[in-house]
């Protein structure tokens, strides 16, 4: 070997000036000219030929495109999921196909999910919202792997991985002054959307599929699909009835919560995200301060509140809010003096439903 000529790449040899791949897949010896001299360039080609020749003797004439996989487990997962499940899958999957189309399922590889990953970070997306991406494509190459068309599924050892861990972002109470500042500038009857979600602590998703049906003012409760599609009974103050008494009914939806012309509200979280930011600006021109809260932020503030109360314990708070397990609840306890903090470990509940008074606030 001439010695300005580097070293020819694993699977590769000289012939010439030219790099050639030689290997071996199912016992049939393989020889064929990269066409090309540079070892880079050889290495991506080789290794390309080299998959597409071991998945086309491991899957055959059974080889899968993804756009065929995709059709195939949209069929058999819209029976096995809610319809939010069913709706988030999608979106994240018309999300990321630009990387999946035109792919053979066997192709996606560790590589394709990492190049998944790095452009979802360079839109700056949460590690949350990219592990409910991840978890769509796991669940379609977990059924192509069961249907045999492909081995191992690279979605899901990413979000094993420690880089995916989700971290929770550090939870800020929202202040009264700011709750009824958005209460009361809140456009028709999104405001009840917003008095809702602090008298019940139900999740965005809750309130606005919450039928009227699903509303029993005599038993002072409501009934919820919570996460996982499962249904909850949360319980309702007197503050709380006194609500839900109060939201006109829509003449064109079931839903307790509707939008002016008579539907249900959609994407509340980047509506009140949009409303905050304009409430802010206008207090800012009249000299004042609102300060930003999220949507899902009025949760967080009914189980401190409930817990300050003394009205349950931490083991009711856990049913009130749906959380499987309770280590998620007792993260409300750093809000706690040492002495409610012990309370609501030891307290039974006696009313398990969240007292609120709305202060009025000065108009922005």
């Amino acid at each position: 070997m001439s010695k300005d000529r580097k070293k020819a790449p694993e699977g590769c040899y000289w012939r010439g000036g030219t790099l050639w791949a030689r290997f071996v897949v199912a016992g049939k010896e393989y020889r064929f000219s990269l066409k090309t001299g540079d070892p880079v360039v050889a290495r991506g080609r080789q290794a390309a030929e080299h998959a597409r020749i071991i998945a086309a003797a491991s899957f055959g004439d059974g080889r899968k495109r993804w756009e065929d996989v995709l059709s195939d487990w949209s069929g058999y997962i819209a029976h096995h999921v809610g319809d939010r499940t069913w709706r988030r899958y999608l979106n994240s999957l018309k999300t990321i196909g630009p990387h999946l189309d035109g792919l053979f399922v066997d192709e996606i590889s560790e590589d394709t999910v990492a190049a998944i990953i790095k452009a979802r970070r360079t839109r700056k997306v949460t590690t949350a919202t990219i592990r409910r991406d991840l978890t769509a494509l796991s669940s379609v190459l977990s059924f192509a792997v069961d249907e045999k068309w492909r081995k191992g599924n690279p979605a899901l050892e990413a979000m094993q991985s420690r880089r995916m861990k989700e971290r929770r972002d550090p939870i800020v109470l929202p202040e009264d002054r700011d709750i009824a500042m958005a209460v009361e500038r809140a456009p028709g009857n999104f405001k009840f959307l917003i008095q809702a979600a602090l008298l019940t602590g139900c999740r965005q998703d809750e309130l606005v599929t919450l039928e009227r049906r699903h509303v029993d003012l005599q038993r002072r409760a409501i009934s919820v699909h919570g996460k996982g599609n499962k249904r909850r009974v949360v319980s309702l103050s007197d503050e709380a009835v006194a609500l839900f008494r109060s939201i006109p009914p829509s003449l064109v939806t079931r839903s307790v919560f509707w939008h002016s012309d008579g539907r249900p509200f959609v994407n509340v979280a980047t509506r009140f995200s949009l409303y905050g930011r304009q409430l802010a600006e206008a207090a800012a021109k009249n000299g004042r301060e609102f300060r930003r809260f999220r949507f899902h932020d009025l949760r967080h503030r009914f189980a401190v509140d409930y817990l300050r109360s003394g009205r349950g314990s931490i083991y009711t708070l856990q049913q009130e809010l749906g959380h499987t397990s309770l280590k998620v609840t007792e993260i409300y306890l750093a809000f706690l003096t040492a002495e409610e903090a012990q309370a609501a470990k030891d307290s039974t509940a006696q009313n398990p439903a969240q007292v609120y008074r709305f202060a009025p606030s000065e108009a922005v």
